[in-house]
């Protein structure tokens, strides 16, 4: 490889588009799929276009950064101090991906915080019917469960 060339020589930037785009279409159709009128607060158009947005960032990132960074790392391309830098700065930005701290950013719009709102709140229905599942059944006859003692 060329000590001068940013990419691995046997990178292919329509891998990283195609990775990119895919990732955002599949943002969009799991939106479309999964979240209903109930976890909406605007317009269905609104959300889709905010996990579109969503999506190309995420796979932006992944595409043109994580995949660039696997190759070098696979080929044994880059030197070995910057291998460690590389690895953490591309865990740090996938974390704050998904703790939603990109979607705080100013200049990203009602869209996408439209998509994380409709996105947390069907979270937190799937939560709480798991949490319904795993809470023991009282009826409002039964006293505490005291567990088995001698009789």
């Amino acid at each position: 490889m060329n000590s001068a060339a940013p990419y691995p020589s046997d990178l292919n930037l329509y891998i990283e588009a195609f990775v990119a785009l895919f990732i955002t279409g599949v943002f969009v159709v799991s939106a479309m799929l999964t979240l209903r009128d109930r976890h909406r607060d605007r317009s269905a158009w609104h959300v889709y276009l905010g996990a579109a947005i969503y999506g190309a960032l995420f796979g932006a990132i992944i595409g043109f950064i994580i995949v660039p960074l696997r190759m070098a790392l696979m080929n044994g391309d880059m030197p070995t101090g910057m291998a460690g830098y590389s690895g953490l700065g591309a865990l740090v930005l996938i974390i704050a991906l998904r703790r939603g701290l990109i979607a705080r950013l100013p200049f990203l719009g009602p869209q996408v915080k439209a998509y994380r709102r409709a996105s947390l709140r069907r979270q937190i229905e799937a939560a709480q019917k798991q949490l319904d599942k795993l809470t023991p059944n009282t009826g409002s006859d039964a006293g505490p469960d005291t567990g088995p003692g001698p009789s």
